[in-house]
């Protein structure tokens, strides 16, 4: 008992620390997935304006004037056939939420400095910390059941290791999405199904269909996890007879399960009837899965939020599923059954790097399953004269890791669902921004440091001033050199038709680029919506190898390499890249240069140029 308030005791500690720490608490529930969880909570208790949300909205936005209009987001609050406007994320968040929404409220009542409206400061605050009190319980009751089968030492890396090490902590701090608290509900079911097969009777089977409730009503797939009280404690041919006849002998104990289930899962289908006057409703119309085709190789592995390149520490306990045996029999098949069908799930849906996470997110909705596998690997390890340091030792490394990529976050220094591979090498481990990391997370292509470049050649460049060639193209308004600039919204304009590149080139660099301007007033467009400036390399049999882009606008005025910028008004700046030429080019490769300005953004360019450079 010493041992397990000690470990829960520094647990708490390091969560509320973190929260405050990365302090994204005042801001969090007025953006995103967030805020349309708590507008639920906000609609009900505050303004009662369920299916329509006007007042709900307005006094969002009155309280943070940076809100966007969830009406106005596709993704957001929609109309129904019926009329209604409904929120298409489920009920179970805001529900877990309206304990702490309460406390934020009665305090909000009771204080002149605060409008009881929903949004306030004090709802923030309290609200802010619900996924850490969540997260601190689930501890609570997931270190009990590891106790069983693993020694302390185990299960206290294995706890810090989750905690510390694995994108939770993201998940935890960083936004208020349903993942904390999943976790939480998870492992509240690991813990019912233990206690319901140490002495099965109909309260506890109430109490297992209750919480299979709560986590479809947090998030519907994962109502797969009912399968997981079926099959726990099966792990061979004896104990699955065993079962099978248990199942026969109480089948009358489905009924209070169904019970529990049906109490709690109401709620989502009386919300869904009143909005949309069906009882089955499908709130996420135009976004799909196709079960035929997941994508677990590019969720785990893609730059772009993989799992195991953000939380490696994961590695520990798939690897730990297979020695699981050796510990705790009859959870392998039950951590399998969950962790494969929620996997097959989540990565059939039409995206699969979820936006935001830092890795995936539907992963840590497994860590509860998952632990018993992390403990599984890191005690084979513990029990190795040779390798008995490395849970620790990695532990240490990938927390470390994890905190600090969490910390650039928070900075905007990474974006991890929009990374690549050259912007993740260009920006690991770095403290601030720079333009070849911007280069880098726009190109997909490691950049080459220009300190060390010595100039071989201009191969191409142009002014803009020949007006026989661009005709009125060309603008007198704004120009960096000479007359003209380029200034025309069509959709594709030549730079450099064929540019030939000499077989002596090869493996050396070519650097691309333009001067931009943007006017002062010019309307911001979407940042997936900029004209690029484009370079095509192909080989002596006109055959494309590979083709380079960037947005020309995010790099006005962003001399610091912001990847979050879309340019600054009213100054030039440069908008150039590298091209690291093969070391297979020979005569007659060449290169094509061109602006695509498909979504017509008003941008004026000036001196395109490339220019031919060898690595010191």
């Amino acid at each position: 008992m010493t041992h397990t308030r000690t470990l829960l005791t520094a647990l708490a500690i390091f969560l509320v620390a973190g929260n405050l720490v990365i302090d994204r608490w005042p801001d969090t529930l007025y953006h995103g997935d967030s805020c349309f969880y708590y507008m639920h909570v906000v609609s009900a208790f505050v303004h009662g304006d369920v299916g329509d949300y006007d007042k709900t909205i307005t006094t969002l936005r009155e309280v943070n004037p940076s809100s966007a209009d969830p009406r106005e987001d596709i993704y957001g609050v929609r109309l129904t056939e019926k009329g209604r406007r409904y929120i298409k994320y489920t009920l179970g968040v805001p529900l877990l939420e309206t304990p702490f929404f309460f406390l934020g409220h009665l305090y909000a009542k009771a204080s002149p400095e605060y409008e009881a409206n929903g949004w306030t400061r004090p709802y923030a605050a309290s609200v802010g910390f619900a996924i850490v009190c969540y997260v601190i319980l689930a501890f609570y009751l997931l270190i009990k059941p590891l106790k069983r089968y693993f020694s302390d030492r185990v299960v206290t890396i294995t706890c810090i290791a989750l905690a510390a090490a694995t994108n939770l902590f993201y998940h935890t701090n960083y936004v208020t999405m349903s993942h904390g608290f999943l976790f939480f509900l998870h492992t509240w079911l690991l813990h019912a199904t233990v206690r319901f097969w140490e002495s099965p009777k109909a309260t506890r089977a109430l109490l297992l269909g209750a919480v299979v409730g709560l986590i479809a009503l947090t998030r519907v797939p994962e109502i797969v996890v009912a399968l997981v009280p079926v099959v726990w404690g099966v792990y061979d041919g004896k104990t699955l007879i065993g079962r099978l006849d248990f199942i026969k002998q109480n089948f009358l104990l489905l009924a209070p399960a169904v019970v529990g289930f049906g109490l709690v899962f109401s709620l989502q289908i009386a919300y869904w009837y009143y909005v949309s006057g069906q009882l089955i409703f499908n709130p996420y119309e135009g976004e799909g899965f196709d079960f035929l085709k997941p994508r677990i190789w590019q969720a785990f592995f893609y730059f772009n939020n993989g799992w195991l390149i953000y939380t490696p520490i994961m590695f520990f306990a798939l690897g730990g599923l297979f020695v699981l045996g050796r510990y705790a029999k009859g959870w392998l098949l039950p951590i399998l059954v969950f962790t494969v069908l929620n996997t097959w799930i989540h990565y059939s849906y039409y995206v699969y790097s979820y936006f935001p996470g830092l890795g995936q997110r539907p992963m840590v909705d497994a860590y509860p399953y998952l632990a018993f596998g992390l403990a599984a690997g890191f005690a084979g390890l513990s029990g190795s004269k040779r390798w008995k340091w490395l849970p620790v030792v990695a532990t240490v490394l990938f927390a470390a890791l994890n905190i600090f990529q969490t910390w650039q976050s928070r900075e905007g220094y990474i974006w991890t669902e929009r990374h690549n591979r050259a912007f993740y090498v260009a920006s690991f481990g770095k403290l601030s921004n720079s333009i070849n990391a911007l280069r880098a997370y726009h190109t997909n292509s490691l950049q080459p440091d220009e300190g060390k470049l010595v100039l071989i050649d201009t191969l191409a460049s142009d002014d803009f001033e020949d007006v026989a060639r661009y005709g009125p193209t060309v603008s007198k308004d704004h120009s960096l050199s000479g007359q003209f600039a380029y200034h025309d919204p069509q959709e594709f304009q030549n730079l450099s038709e064929h540019l030939p590149l000499p077989a002596s080139a090869a493996g050396e660099y070519l650097k691309v680029g333009v001067q931009g301007y943007l006017a002062e007033g010019t309307p911001y467009p979407n940042r997936d919506a900029l004209l690029t400036l484009v370079a095509e390399i192909y080989d002596e049999n006109g055959s494309k190898q590979f083709t380079r882009r960037i947005p020309i606008s995010a790099f006005i005025g962003n001399e610091d390499g912001n990847i979050w910028s879309l340019g600054k008004q009213g100054v030039w700046g440069e908008a150039a890249f590298y091209v690291h030429l093969p070391g297979s080019l020979r005569e007659g490769w060449y290169a094509k240069t061109f602006l695509h300005n498909w979504p017509q953004q008003d941008v004026w360019v000036d001196d395109y140029r490339a220019i031919l450079y060898r690595k010191e």
